[in-house]
């Protein structure tokens, strides 16, 4: 199915960014208890952000005419390589990169 129009390819997107953050909860649901983060402004905010840069990067990258399928696996895949790049720098730790009672960062939020 060809998609016609900036904010269709935008919107299926954002569809591919928020499927991504489903398959993030779908994760949590074998938890004893569900993360901290769930309460965090900051948490929704990146979350929002996340999605929003799926279709973001979907309209760029097709403009204003995509297949429907190829504009939703662009935006399920941008927040899953945004997440992979957070997650592959190392973190700065004590002796031997131990770190004690980490505090919340961005960087662990990404790392589901």
């Amino acid at each position: 199915m060809t998609i016609d129009g900036s904010w269709a390819i935008f919107g299926v997107g954002c569809a591919g960014g928020a499927l991504a953050e489903l398959f993030h909860w779908w994760n949590l649901r074998q938890e004893a208890q569900f993360p901290e983060y769930v309460k965090s402004a900051f948490y929704w905010g990146i979350t929002a952000a996340m999605i929003l840069t799926g279709g973001l990067i979907s309209w760029l990258y097709f403009g204003e005419h995509a297949e429907g399928m190829l504009a939703l696996h662009v935006g399920l895949s941008a927040p899953l390589i945004l997440q992979k790049l957070v997650t592959s720098v190392p973190e700065k730790g004590g002796a031997k990169n131990v770190v004690l009672n980490p505090a919340p960062t961005v960087r662990r939020f990404f790392t589901w």
